[in-house]
């Protein structure tokens, strides 16, 4: 994962988590979150100055480590070139709530999209909705409409509270994580869950979730910080596996 070409000051290793963070976008892709040039991912500077995020005008296969503006806040590009994507708003927000998050993604990921257009709920009826297990997967539903102003985005941050991931009505999905593997992973099983649940409805078979306090000692024992390194090291491999062959 080389960074001599990313963007990078006064630290060296955010050239490193931003090729990092670009081989998320497509693994992403790979995991069925690709939707045009849209979807983001972003990750908070951590000398204060605000967030990375990916340029617009990509696809999620496309980015490399070079694809990112570093923005403030407020929206304000300080340094790197190209599109500055107008749900900049989501990313911000959200990081200004929740001080834990060092990673939010969004992206339009076909099955939790599609179930967030319901009044459904994600329950852990398969291993990964159990890593939700803590908070579930709010919904956020003030609009459809995309997250462009500083008061969307805090509404979506609010809906979202401590969770791993929201639910955008008739939209998308928000999701994070306290590094790039953690986010990249909430992306991943929000849509795998949302794909086998809509399954489980579609076959009109009788359902019943699992108990709420074996599903929470669940999540503890599936995925401790060893698994969770075990997982974003086989999508690595899969990525690889995949860009060896083109």
């Amino acid at each position: 994962m080389s960074h001599s070409d990313a963007l990078y000051s006064q630290d060296e290793s955010i050239g490193n988590v931003l090729c990092e963070l670009a081989r998320a976008h497509r693994i992403l892709e790979l995991e069925g979150h690709g939707d045009m040039s849209m979807g983001h991912l972003s990750y908070r500077d951590p000398h204060g100055r605000g967030l990375w995020l990916k340029q617009g005008n990509l696809g999620l296969e496309e980015v490399e480590g070079h694809h990112f503006v570093l923005i403030d806040f407020d929206g304000n590009v300080l340094e790197g070139q190209g599109l500055r994507h107008l749900e900049w708003p989501l990313h911000a927000e959200i990081m200004r709530a929740r001080p834990d998050v060092a990673v939010v993604g969004h992206s339009h990921a076909f099955y939790a999209t599609v179930f967030g257009a319901t009044d459904g709920e994600i329950g852990p009826y398969v291993n990964h909705a159990v890593w939700f297990a803590d908070h579930g997967v709010p919904r956020f539903s003030e609009t459809s409409h995309i997250v462009t102003t500083p008061e969307l985005g805090r509404a979506v941050a609010a809906a979202l509270g401590p969770a791993e991931a929201v639910l955008l009505a008739n939209h998308g999905i928000a999701f994070v994580g306290k590094d790039v593997g953690d986010a990249t992973l909430a992306g991943i099983f929000l849509e795998w869950a949302a794909k086998a649940q809509l399954a489980l409805r579609s076959s009109g078979l009788a359902h019943t979730p699992p108990d709420a306090a074996e599903t929470v000692d669940k999540h503890r024992r599936i995925y401790p910080q060893r698994a969770r390194n075990n997982y974003w090291m086989y999508f690595n491999r899969k990525l690889d596996a995949h860009e060896t062959r083109r």
